[in-house]
């Protein structure tokens, strides 16, 4: 009877793409996510072919991920006391201005690499505020039923942006010049800050009443209580850690050794695997957006990282380029079954007033230890351990700690 109640139920929901603030997030969505895939490739490039200072490009990394990580906590303050949408709007059109200056520049200045870096620093902090109030503004938009669905229309928009992004952008800049690719990356980020100033967000989900008289360093504490209070939260920043410590680092640090030392490959070589990635982390987005998967979303994230360390594990052993392939998109797919249902359950379960906030801590558990990672796998390299080795240790360490959560955390096997 429940199951025929909540059929009847969802069945009087508006579809999402009949929802005007929805398709306006979605439109902003996708143009920030292509005009900052064709930013950064554009940057990356010009700073490798054009000044030939590819050893010097990690600076333009660090200087884009320490004030992300830094201000992200901020963010999340600011973004449960302020209006969400207007807070990305700034974001978004100060990025678009950020980039029409580097239009400037390359037109009548002497850009030069501490430009770039001046450049990053300056998006890293307003990635900081943009994220959270992004991730806030969601559940205020569509019904919590809608949620696992919306946010995978929303992760395949980003994935494909990070596909066809950079392949736009080579092409844009084999065909004329980087004038061109960065005018674009400004125009689609003022299109962008323009669709979200137009979403009409209910004005009770943006009034922060309870929290109006505490300060900001209150603020990210109660956001921290909050966390700590609930093991299923816990459980959620424990795995965002752990993910990025024992995988991101070793896969993404190690993945062009692994091409040259274990497939003996090139750079197309290298390009195939990246793309492998991409391409099944876009699969796994569209399986769960057409599932709409509304039970036992706890246990499919569990199910989903235990998959990842053995599939990062087979790829750590593979020696041919076809088994390669299969294992490292089979990979990307358990990316999309973990991100996509931890965020719609966080964006069910946390209050309105709180979300900006839990949602920057799992950003910052993520983004703050990807440097860590980069520096264990640099240190584990530089003993002599093979590359292959490392990256076996990461995926048997990551199915050692979701087994554990799996018999100790009930909270979170158990969550629907």
């Amino acid at each position: 009877m429940e199951a025929v109640v909540n059929a009847k139920q969802e069945a009087q929901i508006p579809a999402l793409w009949k929802n005007r603030n929805f398709l306006l997030l979605w439109i902003a969505d996708l143009c920030s996510s292509f005009g900052l895939s064709i930013f950064m490739f554009s940057q990356s490039w010009y700073v490798v072919e054009v000044m030939g200072l590819e050893a010097s490009l990690g600076l333009v990394f660090i200087a884009s991920s320490i004030p992300r990580v830094v201000f992200m906590v901020i963010g999340g303050a600011i973004a449960d006391r302020f209006n969400k949408n207007l807070i990305m709007f700034i974001s978004d059109f100060t990025r678009a201005g950020v980039a029409g200056a580097l239009v400037v520049w390359l037109l009548f200045g002497d850009v030069t690499l501490w430009s770039f870096v001046l450049f990053a620093f300056v998006f890293g902090i307003l990635d900081a505020f943009f994220w959270p109030a992004n991730g806030g503004l969601l559940p205020s938009l569509i019904e919590k039923q809608q949620l696992t669905r919306a946010n995978s229309i929303i992760q395949m928009t980003s994935q494909s942006s990070f596909i066809v992004g950079p392949m736009l952008a080579g092409a844009i800049i084999a065909l004329g010049n980087y004038v061109t690719t960065f005018s674009i990356t400004a125009g689609l980020l003022v299109i962008a800050s323009i669709a979200v100033l137009l979403i009409k967000v209910k004005k009770k989900t943006e009034e922060n009443d309870d929290h109006s008289d505490s300060n900001l360093l209150g603020s990210i504490k109660e956001g921290i209580v909050y966390v700590r209070q609930s093991a299923f939260l816990s459980a959620l920043v424990v795995f965002a850690v752990l993910i990025n410590l024992f995988m991101v680092g070793p896969l993404q640090m190690g993945l062009p050794l692994f091409v040259d030392n274990v497939l003996q490959g090139d750079s197309l070589v290298y390009s195939y695997l990246e793309g492998a990635f991409a391409g099944g982390m876009l699969v796994g987005s569209i399986v769960v957006g057409i599932l709409n998967i509304q039970k036992k979303r706890g246990l499919l994230v569990i199910f989903s990282v235990l998959c990842s360390g053995f599939l990062f594990s087979l790829l750590s052993q593979t020696g041919i380029l076809w088994q390669s392939l299969v294992a490292i998109a089979l990979l990307g797919a358990t990316f999309s079954l973990i991100n996509i249902p931890i965020f719609a359950a966080v964006q069910s379960v946390v209050k309105d007033e709180m979300i900006g906030r839990v949602m920057s801590l799992l950003s910052m558990a993520s983004l703050g230890l990807v440097p860590v990672s980069f520096a264990i796998t640099s240190g584990l390299l530089s003993t002599g351990i093979d590359v292959s080795q490392v990256m076996l240790g990461g995926g048997v360490l990551i199915i050692l700690v979701a087994a554990l959560i799996f018999w100790k955390v009930t909270g979170l096997r158990n969550y629907n």
